[in-house]
């Protein structure tokens, strides 16, 4: 009973997770030890070898397999119903996995949690010591040079990210409701176009931008407009596919009543559909924002001298061997990062529910 109901949240995330482990650009550079790698060699073949028509057969390849993995995950989900949410009052209560189970996912969890504050320690430790590996003596130095070199930087990193998070995670909601309310030709394509900016490695995406805006009325290059154009469209698929998944548990019946008792579509949509689906909106908002601040491959040829961007003068750092000064700008990242997704997600999990009086 549980594992169909889990299927959709199960197959969207495993797509995403396939997708932008093909899409990856900084930790195959940074960590690949010079071992080939789709999206890297993409950028090798623009910036080293200088052979667009190489970059050009990877992208179509890295094109092939997102297409090769979508159609595999609509063939699992076809004809699987997954309505958990109906107007009918429901008293279940959720029954305890067998221990042995229990004590099982309790251990791959810690381990799991272990690995991530090694990680995470790892960060805060380099960037209070003087050289990471050679003199461990204690230091503030690569704060103090983020607090004159970074800040500003980082600051305009998070205005930015900000700014595209919202409409990011609208558009996103919006076309899963689209995709998963509505019968009409192209259903199919419009969704797949919406993931495809998502399967696309980010040089090439942003050797595209840099293509398409950098000449006539569409001049947007050396701008901010393009940075944040870049950020809604790369983190806009999985509002798609969190919003499909989270529709797929919401029957279609509570719209249908809603319409019956001659409430327009805004407000149904708006105390309906939306107070039910808020986490799915939420977690298109808190993905695109993570992914705008974090984003390395499609911006790398995006940045300008007024618009630079937090992780772009980070890997600068460590490629030049600044690599205190690039753990301090990390740590400060992860701080950050946590302190804007544990609100919002405990605020999701606590979101308001469907207004009984909607259509009234």
């Amino acid at each position: 009973m549980t594992g169909p109901l889990l299927r959709p949240g199960l197959a969207n995330a495993m797509l995403l997770v396939m997708i932008e482990s093909l899409a990856d650009f900084g930790n195959p550079l940074l960590l690949g030890g010079g071992e080939p790698f789709l999206a890297t060699e993409v950028f090798l073949a623009i910036e080293g070898r200088f052979d667009p028509h190489e970059a050009a057969v990877y992208g179509v390849v890295l094109l092939g397999l997102a297409l090769a993995l979508f159609l595999v995950q609509r063939r699992w989900l076809a004809g699987v119903s997954v309505v958990t949410v109906t107007g009918r009052p429901s008293g279940g209560r959720p029954v305890p996995l067998p221990r042995p189970l229990d004590w099982a996912l309790t251990a791959l969890f810690l381990v799991y949690v272990g690995l991530g504050a090694l990680l995470y320690g790892s960060l805060l430790l380099g960037g209070f010591v003087r050289v990471w590996g050679i003199d461990h003596r204690f230091t503030t130095m690569h704060y103090r040079d983020l607090a004159t070199a970074g800040l500003p930087v980082l600051l305009d990193t998070v205005r930015l990210a900000a700014i595209a998070a919202v409409p990011a995670a609208v558009l996103g909601l919006l076309i899963a409701y689209l995709t998963t309310r509505h019968r009409f030709p192209g259903r199919g394509a419009l969704e797949f176009c919406a993931l495809l900016s998502y399967a696309l490695p980010g040089t090439v995406m942003g050797i595209g931008y840099v293509l398409a805006f950098n000449q006539g009325g569409f001049k947007l290059t050396g701008t901010a407009a393009i940075l944040v154009a870049a950020f809604v469209f790369r983190g806009m698929p999985v509002g798609v596919r969190s919003g499909v998944a989270a529709l797929a548990q919401v029957d279609p019946v509570l719209e249908e009543a809603s319409a019956l008792l001659r409430a327009g579509v805004p407000t149904t949509l708006r105390r309906v559909v939306l107070p039910l689906v808020l986490p799915a909106l939420l977690t298109g908002f808190i993905y695109c924002f993570v992914r705008a601040v974090t984003a390395v491959s499609q911006v790398i040829f995006l940045v300008s001298p007024g618009h630079d961007l937090a992780t772009v003068l980070l890997l600068s750092w460590a490629e030049y061997g600044h690599l205190g000064r690039g753990a301090a700008l990390a740590s400060v990242l992860v701080v950050f990062l946590a302190a804007v997704i544990l609100p919002v997600e405990r605020f999701g999990r606590r979101g308001p529910r469907p207004d009984p009086t909607a259509a009234a």
